[in-house]
């Protein structure tokens, strides 16, 4: 099998994976809490929806593009952004589209279309995270990250109880990181037999090291808007406010993502490229 097709065929099973995982969490989390959490329950639909918003908002963008390219148009063409100046971009062809459009703009092999403004295809939501949805991309992260320490949280006195025997023998912090380290956890099933919460310590690691990643990651991609480093405007430095991040509601998206299940007129008719 073609490298190519590999790449696409992982990033294809990815997200159905990744929904899989967060399902199983929930359900462990719940079970292990012995109840309903409001604020578990209330940060896994946030994750979900602003899951389906950028999912959305990357499937239903249109790129500004031409089919052909008049033989009077110079090497740069006017155009309008953000309705507030003129902006002198330069044609890019796409090979894979056949089509003319304008800088910046990257071709996505998965999602198989241009995109203005594109970041990076997140393997995880399977969808690209573009300039639009950038702010439900940093919310995703924030919510994520809450959500696997309130597991976190609720798993380990739970896993602490079930390795209680071996903990006793040594109660050191050390030695309680160790035994809830998934290597420790395959070496004693392999020599002694014995499972040992294999598939909670399995859990709780994989909940560890995403709670890590979403926190650094989101707490990344937004203060690379608030200073002007995203990737999509790798020559210009253009520094975003939180309401060019998360649209007119602005911090209201931490309780519900406007932006993607109700038009935002900031990040929908402001940033974009208009349509030829």
């Amino acid at each position: 099998m073609e490298k190519s097709k590999l790449y696409k065929l992982a990033f294809k099973i990815c997200p159905p994976i990744a929904l899989i995982f967060s399902i199983l969490v929930t359900i462990t989390t719940l079970y292990i809490n012995e109840g309903l959490s409001p604020l578990f329950i209330f940060i896994s639909i946030q994750v979900y929806l602003n899951w389906f918003a950028i999912y959305t908002i990357s499937q239903g963008v249109m790129t500004a593009r031409r089919q052909t390219r008049d033989e009077s148009d110079s090497d740069s063409v006017a155009i309008t952004i953000a309705q507030e100046y003129p902006a002198n971009v330069k044609y890019w062809y796409c090979d894979k589209c056949q089509n003319y459009t304008y800088k910046p703009t990257q071709h996505c092999v998965v999602c198989n279309k241009c995109f203005h403004y594109r970041d990076h295809h997140c393997f995880f939501i399977g969808g690209c995270v573009i300039q639009e949805n950038m702010g439900n991309f940093i919310l995703i992260c924030f919510h994520t990250s809450l959500a696997c320490l309130y597991s976190l949280m609720v798993i380990r006195p739970y896993l602490y109880e079930n390795l209680r025997d071996i903990l006793e023998q040594d109660p050191s912090v050390v030695n309680v990181i160790i035994n809830f380290c998934f290597p420790i956890a395959i070496a004693r099933l392999l020599i002694f037999g014995k499972t040992s919460c294999l598939l909670l310590i399995t859990l709780f690691d994989t909940l560890f090291s995403v709670w890590i990643v979403c926190l650094v990651y989101g707490a990344w991609k937004l203060f690379s808007c608030y200073t002007g480093r995203q990737r999509y405007y790798p020559h210009v430095r253009r520094k975003f406010d939180l309401m060019q991040i998360f649209g007119s509601y602005g911090l209201l998206n931490l309780f519900f993502p406007y932006n993607g299940l109700i038009s935002s007129r900031d990040l929908r008719g402001r940033y974009l490229l208009k349509d030829i």
